[in-house]
């Protein structure tokens, strides 16, 4: 049978024991290039300054281009959690500048659940008791745009050993903050990297005009602080806001428009010291918390399309009942070959033991053609 052409599939089902993985990502961010460079090369005042390499832009203002986001060399690593240890990161310096964004692949909005998981490490050097919020969800594409719900804020006090990082969230601008408390807990060591999960419940437009709407508002935001990556979504979240008079993403606005919805992440810049320094990574978007957190051995024993594959000690092994495949290539998500090489029907091992710890996309050619993302470990 002639070889068909092969074209790498990017987006494929994958098909667990249990059921079927089906990760739909919004966003998909491991910081993934050189380290050294800004977030942003180049960036100028007034401009929204969009990177064709990151694929991030500033807001566009006065200060677009001061930046205070570089790449740094290594990522952020939390155990079990699936966008842990890959590509490199980035880090805020704590400068008051640019405010960097990137958009999701679709608007979230009117009656829908996003969820966006990240790991993060807040610097203990400084008092930061301002507690400004550090990230925040862009309601609006345009970078001329001032309008972020979905907002996390941190403070940081050294006096407490162990215990330095506060965290609060707000689902917009004014009302009340809801932080953490002697109560609640838990207050988080510096220094040390952490997983949030930002679960954002975008309401519905109740009524028909900004009037109506007002004091109808059903917009929730919820923070899980480093759940446990091998189990489902907690019952209770650690943080909740939910305001029935404070304004939501996806609204009415003045005129009669309909505006706003979760389209996108926001790294906000301190505003007079109010933000501490700190390095953020492994950002992953999606509809369901198994979209972001799905099990850590969910990508290691996999059956894709047309075959099967099996992950131990960084050694690939692929089988299907009808061995038609003949040669593979791993390529990155960024679309480069990192290694290929041929298969054998008798065995369909890859010897993977030289590539760093990450996901790639696994490719195999042959009379069938098939493809799959993998975890190496």
């Amino acid at each position: 049978m002639k070889k068909k052409l092969f074209t790498t599939l990017m987006m494929v089902c994958l098909f667990a024991a249990a059921g079927t993985l089906q990760a739909q990502l919004l966003l998909e961010e491991y910081f993934d290039y050189d380290a050294g460079r800004p977030l942003i090369l180049d960036a100028i005042e007034s401009s929204d300054n969009y990177d064709g390499v990151t694929g991030w832009s500033t807001q566009n203002n006065s200060k677009s281009g001061i930046n205070c986001f570089d790449i740094v060399e290594g990522p952020l690593t939390y155990d079990g959690y699936i966008g842990s240890g890959i590509g490199n990161s980035v880090r805020y310096n704590g400068d008051d500048g640019q405010g960097p964004f990137k958009l999701f692949s679709e608007n979230v909005n009117n009656d829908s659940t996003v969820y966006i998981s990240f790991l993060v490490k807040f610097s203990g050097d400084e008092t930061v008791t301002g507690g400004d919020y550090f990230l925040g969800i862009k309601m609006e594409p345009s970078a001329t745009s001032t309008n972020w719900g979905g907002r996390i804020y941190a403070a940081v006090d050294p006096v407490y050993a162990g215990e330095e990082v506060s965290l609060g969230i707000n689902k917009l601008s004014g009302g009340t903050t809801t932080w953490v408390n002697s109560a609640t807990g838990p207050f988080l060591p510096a220094n040390t990297t952490h997983l949030l999960v930002i679960k954002y419940y975008v309401g519905i437009l109740n009524g028909s005009s900004a009037a109506e709407e007002e004091g109808n508002y059903d917009d929730i935001m919820s923070l899980y602080i480093n759940p446990d990556p091998a189990v489902g979504e907690p019952e209770t979240p650690d943080l909740i806001h939910q305001d029935a008079s404070q304004k939501d993403i996806y609204r009415y606005a003045s005129s009669g428009k309909v505006i706003g919805g979760a389209r996108g992440i926001y790294l906000r810049p301190s505003v007079m010291g109010n933000a501490p320094v700190y390095q953020i990574d492994g950002i992953r978007v999606g509809l369901t918390w198994e979209d972001v957190l799905p099990a850590s051995n969910s990508l290691k024993n996999v059956s894709a399309k047309n075959f099967s594959y099996h992950v131990d000690n960084k050694i690939i092994e692929v089988s299907a009942s009808e061995f038609d495949y003949s040669s593979y290539v791993l390529t990155n998500l960024a679309g480069q070959a990192v290694l290929s090489g041929s298969l054998q029907s008798d065995s369909g091992k890859i010897d993977a033991s030289k590539l760093n710890t990450g996901i790639y996309i696994l490719n195999l050619k042959g009379n069938q053609q098939a493809s799959a993302k993998i975890i190496i470990r």
